[in-house]
């Protein structure tokens, strides 16, 4: 019996909101709206993941690196008391945590800056085989190319099935790297963007020519407010369901819903439901996490998020 249930790999993201009222200008200032501007919001996909996996009481395990300040900035805290298990955390003498401004004005576009910090490309290195030996299944999101190219050679080697979070960043995912991803996964997701690009890239017809290609078992497409398909394969192909999403009464923030979705699915994948019903685990932790501000900040328990669950069956009824 594995002793974790998933890994976790790509960028660390300690993130800061900044709303203003008037666009960005060069040689003009913009006054600042929000008073928790400062405040620090913990994120990046790898870390929503294992975070939303570990308030369900699975055994989430983030491989990730962090900066000398993490303890200050209340990052360790966070990850401890949401029982993420951080034995693969590596810290970095002398650097910070990755961090993130994201500057939005009354329109909503965002300019967003990053630095990366501790999970810089130049401070990767080798992964230890004892993580991937040991857990379940392996989730890669965006990170550095190196971290990447790692991750995959060592689920690879150690023959751990792979969950892939499409993004359409080709410094990250080199054409050549991301085919080689996108073969050697058991369950891929993507948004509408992203299926176009892996469909033009490729010369597919369809995304689901992956089923014939490689390793891929489920492939999920996410639709924002228009719901997700799942495309399942089958002995004599593949099948397909539509899913609506789960309403919630308030959006107030949708950062990290795409990451919620995908936790929302793994765990329903790991506990044996069927890929349509995973789909609608991830809708409804997705309707939790937009309720609030921050890309975890309403992360539900499994009690919370089971009793939505049973009130969007009996909706669907």
């Amino acid at each position: 019996m594995k002793q974790y249930d998933v890994l976790t790999s790509g960028y660390v993201s300690m993130d800061r909101i900044i709303k203003v009222l008037s666009p960005l200008r060069v040689g003009f200032t913009s006054l600042v709206e929000n008073a928790d501007n400062a405040k620090i919001y913990y994120g990046g996909c790898s870390v929503n993941i294992a975070y939303e996996l570990a308030r369900l009481g699975m055994k989430a395990v983030p491989y990730i690196r962090v900066g000398e300040d993490w303890r200050e900035i209340g990052f360790y805290d966070y990850l401890h008391k949401g029982g993420v298990c951080m034995g693969a955390i590596a810290e970095v003498p002398g650097e910070t945590t990755s961090n993130c401004y994201l500057l939005e004005d009354a329109e909503k576009d965002h300019v967003t800056v990053f630095y990366p910090g501790a999970m810089h490309a130049k401070y990767a290195g080798p992964m230890e085989d004892h993580w991937f030996q040991e857990s379940r299944l392996g989730v890669m999101t965006v990170g550095s190319y190196p971290d990447n190219l790692e991750f995959l050679e060592r689920c690879e080697k150690n023959g751990l099935p792979l969950v892939f979070g499409m993004k359409s960043d080709f410094d990250a995912f080199p054409p050549e790297f991301l085919r080689r991803v996108l073969r050697y996964s058991r369950v891929i997701f993507a948004n509408n963007a992203e299926r176009e690009t892996i469909e033009r890239l490729y010369s597919m017809r369809s995304i689901t020519e992956l089923f014939e290609q490689g390793n891929a078992d489920v492939i999920v497409i996410t639709l924002g407010s228009r719901g997700s398909i799942c495309y399942r394969k089958t002995p004599e192909g593949y099948d397909m369901a539509e899913m609506r999403i789960a309403r919630c009464e308030h959006v107030i923030d949708t950062t990290g819903s795409g990451d919620a979705y995908l936790s929302g699915f793994l765990y329903g994948y790991l506990n044996g439901y069927e890929p349509v019903e995973c789909c609608n685990l991830g809708s409804i932790l997705s309707s939790f996490v937009v309720e609030k501000m921050g890309c975890s900040t309403n992360a539900p328990d499994l009690q919370q998020l089971l009793q939505r669950y049973r009130e969007f069956q009996q909706r669907q009824r």
